[in-house]
């Protein structure tokens, strides 16, 4: 992910206001904690050395980044639209499904 990417989401999480910031840890802080145990799959021990924090900490910090995104999905992900069966496009011919069973 670039810095570009990485503020946008910690701005879309703060201005739908998913997010809180903590007088703790910083929302940036709480992302950057959150996608680096998604992106390496490291333990919280790790993540307590890397980022000097609690195991305490670091666990809220993921919990509400986590519950953040989750809420987000219904206006992130958009359902692909279904192919029409009397669609002409040959990109979709061959993924045409028989239901005949010999």
């Amino acid at each position: 992910m670039d810095r570009r990417m990485f503020v946008v989401l910690c701005e879309l999480l703060c201005n739908t206001e998913r997010l809180k910031i903590d007088g703790l840890v910083s929302v940036e802080e709480q992302v950057s904690i959150f996608l680096h145990i998604l992106a390496h799959h490291v333990k919280n021990r790790t993540i307590r050395n890397r980022f000097y924090r609690s195991r305490e900490t670091i666990s809220i910090s993921f919990n509400s980044v986590l519950s953040a995104v989750l809420q987000l999905h219904n206006g992130i992900l958009v359902s692909p639209d279904l192919v029409p069966k009397n669609c002409t496009d040959e990109r979709w011919k061959r993924f045409k499904v028989s239901t005949t069973y010999n």
